[in-house]
């Protein structure tokens, strides 16, 4: 998140390059805006959101807290996960061994699935006070700025679980 909080303001220039100059100025200040005000208020969103999923986990994987997106941002959702799926593959894949491992159990999703980010991160954007077309914006520079960054947080959780000695093989019941 300090990432895009560094990047935004220079970075929304970009996304807004084919927009009116008097639209992409009012978008502008109103993202700011929202982003110095509400900061801390989406962060603990987020934040909330992510620690239920966690919590969750354990017995099973429950996503039921997270709003289900609609409109034309689930296709930008989807695209965005997908994106980052394909670039991390085989981390994520790993990462999910060794938590079938630690669990004792087959799982075919986790918390570190990069779709839970990004629906966790826009409803998290929906206490800012600003449109949904700036909400789109600033999920673009959420890819581009803390996404960017998620192969630290799988290349950490699997170092995590190796230090642990949980390894990629687990033996389920019958």
């Amino acid at each position: 998140m300090h990432g895009l909080r560094e990047n935004i303001a220079d970075a929304l220039f970009e996304e807004m390059r084919d927009l009116e100059h008097q639209n992409a100025l009012s978008h502008h200040f109103n993202i700011m805006r929202s982003m110095k005000q509400g900061e801390q208020q989406y962060r603990d969103k987020f934040d909330q959101l992510m620690d239920r999923t966690w919590s969750l986990f354990r017995k099973e994987m429950e996503e039921s807290h997270i709003a289900e997106t609609s409109g034309d941002i689930v296709q930008n959702i989807n695209a965005l996960s997908k994106r980052t799926t394909n670039h991390y593959k085989v981390l994520i894949q790993e990462t999910r061994y060794r938590f079938q491992t630690l669990l004792k159990r087959p799982i075919e999703r986790h918390p570190l699935q990069p779709d839970l980010y990004y629906k966790c991160f826009w409803q998290a954007m929906s206490l800012m006070d600003i449109s949904y077309q700036e909400r789109s914006y600033v999920l673009a520079l959420y890819h581009r700025f803390v996404m960017d960054r998620y192969g630290q947080v799988l290349g950490v959780a699997n170092r995590t679980l190796i230090e642990l000695k949980v390894d990629l093989t687990v033996k389920l019941p019958a």
